[in-house]
């Protein structure tokens, strides 16, 4: 009778632990995600280009509004904005993160939401782009990674 309870509390205990580890991965792919979707905002301020590289797969290519993207395109992306920032212009990107749903699947998830993206010049609202995106991610080391993506603006 003891060792049945003994086996029964093992499997509980077990079975707990990959419940809250599941949660633990759950909210670190969340934060991936939504840190992306924040990375130009906060790179007008911070310029640290390795804070959004980061969150990228060294592999990492994705789709764009029907352009492929890669790695090298954000570092370059960056750039650009980086040397317009410096020339003092005043623009500046809010990126919003709703309707997120995870999936995850041991070190692979997939995570599909709508985004908000908008460019603001001066206080002024100069564009804005609204969409859907679904990241595939996996689990280098201690941290989620994004190595795939599809982002598609509404039509």
């Amino acid at each position: 009778m003891i060792r049945h309870l003994s086996s029964f509390f093992l499997v509980v205990g077990l079975t707990s632990s990959a419940g809250a580890l599941a949660g633990s991965d759950t909210d670190a792919i969340e934060q991936t995600i939504r840190a992306a979707a924040q990375a130009a905002a906060t790179f007008s301020d911070t310029r640290d280009q390795q804070a959004v590289l980061g969150l990228y797969a060294e592999d990492y290519e994705g789709i764009q509004d029907g352009q492929a993207e890669d790695k090298e395109a954000i570092r370059k992306w960056l750039g650009e904005y980086e040397a317009e920032l410096q020339r003092g212009s005043g623009l500046r990107f809010i990126g919003a993160v709703s309707n997120l749903k995870i999936t995850l699947s041991g070190s692979f998830a997939w995570a599909a939401y709508d985004y908000l993206f908008q460019a603001v010049r001066n206080g002024e609202l100069e564009g804005q782009d609204r969409g859907k995106c679904t990241s595939l991610l996996r689990k280098d080391a201690a941290h989620w990674v994004i190595f795939h993506e599809h982002c598609s603006k509404a039509r």
